[in-house]
């Protein structure tokens, strides 16, 4: 198993991926898969969010979207982890660890601050707050949402 950025050959892959998330943690949503092939092909273009991708052998098994930009009033870039879905028979193992592990070398290498991260959802959200914490995160305060 190994981290490694998206190559344009895992766009599948990852639209498959991106909609399994989004059927399991945002069913409210309406998925469109032409809006993920563009999100994917941004980065493709400009690295701008930045797409990583585990894989076993050559298998896709699990991705990170991320995103780096500079704070809007101080100095400095912030890192934002805006999604981490591992293929669910693989979850457990060391996929989502390595997906982190390289996300924080990557916004040390840039000269970040800070990465925010967490999830946008209510699934498995202490489960992903004491994952976080495992790798230094802090919970500091509270993510809300009001829908129109």
């Amino acid at each position: 198993m190994q981290v490694r950025l998206a190559y344009e050959t895992d766009i599948d892959a990852f639209v498959e991926m991106a909609k399994a998330n989004i059927d399991e943690t945002r069913s409210d949503m309406e998925w469109d898969e032409d809006i993920c092939r563009d999100t994917f092909w941004e980065y493709i273009d400009s690295a701008s969010p930045t797409i990583w991708v585990c894989v076993k052998g050559e298998e896709p098994i699990g991705f990170l979207l991320a995103d780096m930009y500079g704070f809007r009033a101080a100095k400095g870039l912030i890192v934002t982890q805006e999604v981490v879905f591992v293929r669910s028979a693989y979850r457990g193992s060391r996929a989502a660890l390595l997906l982190m592990k390289e996300l924080i070398a990557w916004a040390k290498r840039m000269g970040a601050k800070e990465i925010i991260g967490g999830n946008d959802n209510s699934f498995n959200s202490e489960r992903t707050a004491r994952f976080l914490e495992h790798f230094g995160f802090e919970r500091v305060g509270f993510s809300m949402r009001r829908r129109l």
